[in-house]
């Protein structure tokens, strides 16, 4: 029982400390201190060498055939949106997705006969996860 509050707990924390930005971009807050709204958002591959706090982490799945600069430029609009100045440590990977079944789990009926068992293997889909650290400028 402890166990499963704890995982509770912990599962709460994390819903609480992650926004959601529409259906596609994440954000994972870093820090308490909020900030207003930039007009530019920079990115970097690397890290830079002026100043900066994280703000947090943005990741974004979506399917390989949006255009990265169509997502990068997702990412830099909720970026702005949460006050960053630049994205850093952009990266890209493949992932894959499961695709959501098409029957619904059969539910307990009263019926005079047994539903059909209609069951499929998971099929998954290929995604990709572009990921990067939202920060600002001291």
């Amino acid at each position: 029982m402890r166990t499963v509050c704890i995982l509770f707990l912990a599962s709460f924390l994390v819903a609480c400390a992650a926004q959601g930005f529409g259906d596609d971009v994440s954000f994972m807050r870093y820090t308490s201190e909020t900030f207003p709204p930039t007009e530019r958002v920079e990115i970097f591959p690397d890290d830079v060498e002026k100043g900066y706090i994280i703000i947090g982490e943005l990741k974004m799945t979506f399917p390989s055939e949006l255009s990265h600069g169509e997502s990068v430029n997702q990412m830099k609009q909720v970026a702005s949106e949460i006050g960053a100045d630049a994205i850093i440590g952009l990266e890209k990977e493949i992932i894959e997705a499961p695709i959501p079944p098409v029957f619904d789990e059969p539910g307990k009926r009263k019926a005079r006969h047994q539903p059909l068992d209609i069951s499929t293997p998971e099929a998954r889909e290929e995604k990709i996860l572009l990921r990067g650290l939202a920060i600002r400028y001291r």
